[in-house]
Order: structure tokens, then sequence, then C-alpha cells
């Protein structure tokens, strides 16, 4: 656990920000290339990446307001407006970026199924630095366990000394996983919006299954399961269903 990654005299520069920022250049760069092969420029997804980057940031911050208002409440009774620096939902800046890619890509005529796929490699990419950034900064924690992997964070974490599972670093890796497996699948897709819906369903698979060993939620939907994990299965659901059917309209094409 590291939240300060450098103190420059009154400003703290949080690691979790820096590495939510590496995560976001790294996943431009990536998707900036991968876009020169399509014949789009990359100026086209430099811009486009800026908006995202704005929504993302909106939709976390409010997901985080929504769903974790006690926490939200008590971080700006204590440091007030430099409590919104931290604290954001994934799920919340996954929707947000996405409803503003679709606007974007209509106002500016952009195939956005072809985007879809060029990004979400890049997604995965960014969102495993944001979980690394998680890591340091000691939130998204794990249950209790005793396996040799564990970790223990110092105080004044809420589970100082106690071993948990290292929930952030098991998604990190999963999306190092979804990431490298898009970038392989890429050249092999058969439609475009294919790699975008393999990368929904990849993380929703990724993320319910992670949702187990998390231990930083007081509420459990149905008495089980977490508002994560309803939005997994959503994610599961939606992205099999839209191949099934996307599978079906290509093959009625080349009939």
């Amino acid at each position: 656990m590291h939240p300060i990654f450098i103190r420059l005299g009154p400003l703290d520069i949080h690691t979790y920000g820096v590495l939510v920022a590496i995560g976001f250049i790294v996943g431009l760069a990536v998707a900036g290339r991968r876009a020169r092969s399509e014949g789009i420029q990359a100026e086209q997804i430099s811009d486009l990446g800026i908006w995202l980057i704005i929504a993302g940031m909106l939709g976390g911050k409010l997901f985080h307001i929504i769903f974790f208002w006690d926490d939200f409440i008590a971080g700006w009774h204590v440091d007030g407006v430099r409590s919104l620096r931290e604290g954001f939902v994934f799920y919340g800046g996954f929707i947000f970026a996405t409803l503003t890619a679709v606007v974007y890509t209509r106002l500016k005529r952009l195939p956005l199924a072809k985007l879809a796929d060029i990004f979400a490699p890049s997604i995965a990419l960014g969102h495993a630095f944001g979980r690394m950034g998680c890591f340091f900064n000691g939130c998204c924690y794990g249950r209790v366990c005793t396996l040799p992997w564990a970790v223990k964070f110092p105080p004044p974490h809420v589970m100082a000394g106690i071993p948990v599972h290292p929930t952030e670093i098991y998604e990190a890796l999963g999306n190092l996983a979804i990431f490298g497996g898009l970038s392989l699948f890429y050249r092999h897709k058969r439609f475009d919006g294919q790699v975008w819906w393999l990368y929904v369903l990849g993380y929703g698979v990724l993320r319910l299954v992670v949702e187990f060993f998390r231990g930083d939620y007081d509420t459990f939907y149905f008495g089980v399961v977490t508002i994560g994990q309803i939005v997994a299965i959503t994610m599961i659901v939606v992205a099999s269903l839209a191949m099934v059917l996307s599978r079906k309209t290509v093959k009625l094409r080349t009939a």
C-alpha cells in the first residue's frame, strides 16, 4: 500500500492517479497504432480518447457516489473537495464512456463497431494499470484468506495486518490476459464488433469470478451477489446474445 506517489511541497501526487494516467496513455497509443492499420486516422482516436477519459472519470465518480454513498460522505467530511480525487467505479466509467463513443461516432460519422474493436484491447490494458493503482491505494481489497500469496495492508487500512486476497492483482492479471487474447484474436475476427463483444464477455466473466473474493462490500443483493456481479452477469448475457445475433446477420449477408 503506497497511496502517495510523490509529495511536491503541499501537493500530493497519488499513485492511483499516476497509474490510471499511464493506463490511458498506453491504451490510447496502442489503439492509435491499431487504428492506422484499419485506415482510421490516429488523430480521430486521440480526439475520441479525450472524450472517453472525461466521460469515464465522470461516470466512475457518479457511480461511486450512488453506490458507495456512506464512503463518499465519510471522505467528504475528512478531506472536503479533495476527497473527489479518490473513489471511482469502473462500471460507471465504462457505461458513460460507451455512451459517449456512440454519440461521438454518430456525430463524426465514424464506424462504431470497428472503433469498438480497436479500443477493446486497450480498455483491458488500461484497466490493468488502474487495478494496480487500486492495490497501491488499498481499495477494492479482498476477503480474509490464508493463502501463500495473501497480502497485508499497513495501518490505517481497515484490514491492517490481516491477510486478504489480493483481488486488485487478480483483476489486473485477468485484464492483461484479456488484452493479450484480444490482440491475438483481432486479425482473425469475422465481423466488426466481434472483438468488442468478446471483451465485454471476457471482462464480465473475470469480474464475476473476482467478486467472490472481494471483501469491501457491505451490501449483498438477494443475500448472495454484489452489484458488481449483477452488472457482470448482465454483460455476459448481453455480449453472448450480441455475438449470436451478429453471426446470424453475417451468415445472412454472405448467403
